[in-house]
């Protein structure tokens, strides 16, 4: 009962500060983790347990979800498609094998809070922007914490886009593509339920919040909480699995 409510507890502060930036499933990742699940089985039900929280934060916004829809709609799809090549790779490569990645993902995906976006024009952009999307989708398939950030380093290089809408945007597409990876990672048999219920239940919530105090609260808050924690979590992962 104690873990259920700590990872609940767990689910809701990343539902927060996902449902304004991102980035924070690399808390609950470890988390999960350390539970004793192998790193394949805590990365599903991480992702599972998750999602939620993009569709909730947009609860805020909910008369222009469709128009937002239509924004982008071709990229999400594109994230779609590249998320279902993503979870297939995760669900067909050996525990041993991820166990070795995962370190490096991790610290990646902590590292690319510290992405910094200078919106310009580009000739090629639209190449770019779905090559970007498409990678984000794969990784989101294969692995997930951090995708949020990568979404948002994306779409804020285009200048011509409104960035109050960005965050939008990018819960829209995280949401949409983790929900199609999340189907394949359900029959996958490797999902822990009872944690995913705690991580919805806390995620939920914690979205629905996220979304309303995304203009409120200091982006260095969440973000030095995110890195400390991320940076932490890769430490302890490399020592685990590495040395």
């Amino acid at each position: 009962m104690l873990e259920f409510i700590a990872i609940a507890a767990v689910g809701l502060l990343v539902g927060v500060i996902n449902g304004m930036a991102g980035g924070a499933s690399v808390i609950s990742f470890p988390v999960i983790l350390a539970t004793g699940l192998s790193p394949v089985s805590a990365a599903m039900t991480n992702a599972i347990g998750i999602t939620p929280a993009n569709f909730f934060a947009l609860i805020a916004i909910r008369h222009r979800i469709k128009e937002i829809f239509r924004q982008y709609s071709q990229l999400i799809w594109i994230s779609i498609a590249a998320s279902i090549l993503g979870a297939f790779a995760l669900t067909h490569v050996p525990v041993e094998v991820f166990e070795k990645i995962v370190p490096f993902l991790l610290l990646f995906a902590t590292l690319s809070l510290l992405i910094k976006v200078k919106p310009k024009e580009d000739e090629n952009f639209q190449v770019k922007e779905s090559v970007g999307i498409a990678a984000s989708g794969f990784y989101c398939g294969y692995f997930g914490p951090g995708q949020g950030v990568m979404v948002i380093a994306v779409l804020a290089r285009d200048a011509r886009r409104n960035t109050a809408d960005l965050n939008s945007a990018k819960n829209l597409i995280v949401g949409c593509t983790s929900t199609v990876s999340n189907i394949i990672y359900v029959f996958s048999g490797l999902v822990h339920w009872t944690f995913v219920g705690a991580l919805l239940l806390g995620s939920t919530i914690g979205g629905t919040l996220g979304g309303r105090w995304a203009t409120r609260m200091s982006p260095s808050f969440y973000r030095g909480l995110v890195l400390v924690t991320g940076l932490g979590a890769s430490a302890w992962l490399f020592e685990k699995y590495l040395f």
